[in-house]
């Protein structure tokens, strides 16, 4: 049940992502670089190097009236030095070739591998090239943020669930040079994570003492990582349900260290608002979520589409068909609305019952579900909470929320509305005001 669940949260949270990078060859067994290849170019201009484009993109043949992946150029930031990185197939389509260019027309060459037992993710024609990477934006005005450049990498086999089926590296430029944000795990507090020696802001020499106590990551097992605050990263939350029935969720943060591109994750504390009230409101925005989607998208919780009822309409329109719930937390009308109540103000969980396309009754003393069409819009992304106001137990969320083009590029940020919880403890608390993310 809780394996099921959870594979649904997280199948329902994939949506959006970063970019980070590294400089030379890196070696998919060791994980580390084995090769540097540099070249430099005083000219009035240079061309960014383009490979042969393979015939196929991971194994899948390109439509013949579609113009196969080649490259794409990116443009990049560090410090307020500027910088247009370019990405192409390597020769066998198994990975990738990266030209970096600064404003002086000097540019080096840079290839990488997936790890071990993963593929690169190579866009399916020219058309959508702009999704091979991901730029995240440093976002901060006085420039004291660098860009970072993420690369996401695929399971091979999708079959070996001991594996995440999607993992990424980041990057960015140290010292004029292209490299790879080093990953380390550690359960320690970040609270001094960005505090590194003065003898060591030059270099790496920072993130070579931290491999003799830390465990240097290989990848990052997420690919969906976006920006909570100015140096810290999250992935989507994922929620599970207990055999109780009550929900949880663990925060999951990477703290970028600037001076030496290291990073380190950590899982943060949030079960006490006072503790940690930002990333509290994560977890409680995630939980929240978690239940809504009930209401708003394709159904989560019907095991059999054969188990239906059909239901004539009352205004001789088109009958409806109600498919049994396969969920042990309720099995009725009433005890689905209980569990609900436990986590959203009344007059939120009337508007689900009555408002929401997914629209759920009881017939013959079991719950049955219409599949509602909860008008996604694929144009907003992820929500970032952007400050907080505390009243006593109640807490108000401020945010703002991802907005793409058609070309499902970043288009900047838009208003995500408030974000209301009344706490009553630990991690107890109601949702006073919601607005489901991609509504």
């Amino acid at each position: 049940m809780r394996n099921k669940l959870r594979a649904a949260a997280v199948l329902l949270a994939v949506s959006t992502a970063l970019t980070f990078a590294s400089c030379g060859i890196i070696d998919g067994s060791s994980d580390r670089i084995t090769e540097i290849t540099e070249e430099t170019a005083q000219t009035a201009a240079s061309e960014p190097l383009v490979r042969n484009a393979p015939t196929l993109a991971n194994g899948y043949e390109i439509p013949e009236d579609n113009e196969p992946f080649s490259s794409y150029t990116y443009d990049f930031s560090v410090y307020g030095s500027n910088y247009m990185i370019t990405v192409t197939p390597d020769e066998n389509g198994t990975g990738l070739n990266l030209t970096v260019e600064d404003n002086q027309f000097s540019f080096s060459k840079f290839s990488v591998t997936p790890p071990d037992n993963y593929i690169v993710n190579l866009p399916p024609s020219q058309q959508y090239a702009n999704q091979v990477c991901t730029i995240i934006k440093g976002g901060s005005e006085e420039g004291d943020i660098p860009d970072l450049l993420k690369i996401n990498f695929y399971l091979i086999d999708s079959s070996d669930e001991s594996l995440p089926y999607s993992v990424s590296r980041l990057y960015s430029i140290l010292n004029d040079r292209l490299v790879e944000v080093e990953v380390y795990n550690t359960e320690a507090d970040l609270s001094d994570s960005a505090d590194v020696p003065a003898s060591k802001i030059m270099g790496r020499s920072a993130a070579e003492d931290n491999k003799n106590v830390l465990d240097r990551m290989g990848y990052i097992p997420e690919s969906d990582l976006y920006r909570t605050e100015n140096l810290k990263f999250m992935p989507e939350p994922v929620v599970t349900v207990n055999e109780d029935g009550s929900l949880e969720t663990e925060i999951i943060t990477y703290t970028l260290n600037p001076n030496d591109m290291t990073m380190r994750r950590a899982r943060e504390t949030w079960t006490d608002f006072n503790d940690n009230p930002l990333y509290y409101g994560y977890a409680a925005h995630a939980i929240a979520g978690n239940i809504y989607q009930y209401f708003t998208s394709a159904s989560l919780n019907v095991s059999d589409y054969e188990n239906y009822v059909e239901v004539a309409a009352t205004d001789n329109g088109d009958s409806k068909y109600f498919f049994k719930v396969d969920d042990p937390r309720f099995s009725t009308l009433t005890e689905l609305r209980n569990y609900a109540l436990k986590y959203f103000d009344e007059k939120i969980v009337n508007d689900m019952f009555l408002k929401a396309p997914q629209q759920y009754r009881d017939i013959g003393g079991e719950l049955y579900t219409i599949i509602g069409n909860g008008g996604i819009n694929d144009e907003l992304g992820k929500l970032t909470i952007t400050s907080y106001d505390i009243d006593g137990n109640t807490i108000t969320y401020h945010t703002k929320q991802e907005k793409f083009n058609s070309s499902h590029v970043l288009d900047g940020y838009v208003d995500g509305g408030d974000f209301v919880i009344e706490v009553s403890g630990g991690n107890s608390f109601i949702v006073k005001q919601y607005r489901y993310p991609n509504s």
